[in-house]
């Protein structure tokens, strides 16, 4: 997906795991990985090659749930927001994996009291703080998810819709919690460019931006102008992603 990105998109490619994951220390929890996003959203913004008021995170799965909260904690540094197979919150996945624990644990539309809820530490609840982000928000679904339900992503939608104008739907009919990429072909990469044309603002210094490129060029020798994405790759080389990409 990364190589056929650079092709499309134009983009460099910055990875990283957050801690517990990959090569990286410490064990992965709800707090530890908001402050490894934020750690790297704040070192892109103090980059002086690139224009950081072009912002764009991107998330997949787990990374949808980490790029909204950085989102909504950055209004002044992120531009727009793009979640793919995201769900609406662990509660909520917790049933949806293990069928047997859905009438103990659960959150949304959940129907009388969930007495185990308070064993999960790492509650992601998406659907709690989607309404609350401003900046413009693309919503990916692929409707053969074999693992989020696609019915969270209409969820999360619905629920930033009616706070949010600037939101757009589009589903991949044949779209699986990992290949919607791959299944959405042209169509796919055609609504994320589109996206970030109509949402992401136009507007910087003509030698700023040059100089900007030119050292990317340097540095990449594989693309015309500045964008970044960071994705995080489990160790089982799954793609729950969050990125974050810088444009010109």
């Amino acid at each position: 997906m990364v190589r056929i990105m650079l092709q499309r998109l134009q983009c460099n490619v910055f990875l990283l795991s957050y801690r517990g994951y990959g090569a990286s220390e410490g064990f992965p929890s709800q707090h530890g990985i908001i402050k490894d996003a934020q750690a790297a959203l704040d070192h892109l913004v103090q980059r002086t090659d690139i224009d950081t008021s072009k912002i764009v995170v991107f998330g997949r799965s787990l990374g949808g749930a980490v790029g909204a909260v950085l989102t909504k904690n950055n209004p002044d540094k992120v531009s727009a927001l793009i979640l793919e197979n995201t769900f609406t919150s662990i509660l909520d996945m917790a049933g949806v994996l293990l069928p047997f624990l859905k009438w103990f644990i659960g959150k949304s539309n959940a129907k009388g009291p969930r007495v185990l809820n308070f064993l999960v530490r790492s509650p992601w609840s998406t659907i709690d703080i989607i309404s609350e982000i401003k900046q413009p928000i693309l919503f990916l679904s692929g409707l053969q998810d074999e693992m989020v339900p696609p019915a969270h992503m209409e969820m999360l939608y619905a629920k930033a819709a009616t706070h949010n104008r600037q939101c757009l739907f589009v589903d991949f009919p044949t779209g699986m919690h990992m290949d919607t990429w791959l299944a959405g072909g042209d169509r796919y990469w055609r609504t994320i460019k589109e996206f970030i044309e109509n949402s992401v603002p136009n507007k910087k210094d003509e030698d700023s931006s040059r100089e900007a490129t030119k050292s990317f060029l340097t540095a990449h020798r594989c693309v015309s102008s500045e964008r970044f994405f960071w994705a995080n790759f489990q160790e089982t080389k799954r793609f729950d992603a969050l990125g974050i990409c810088s444009l010109t």
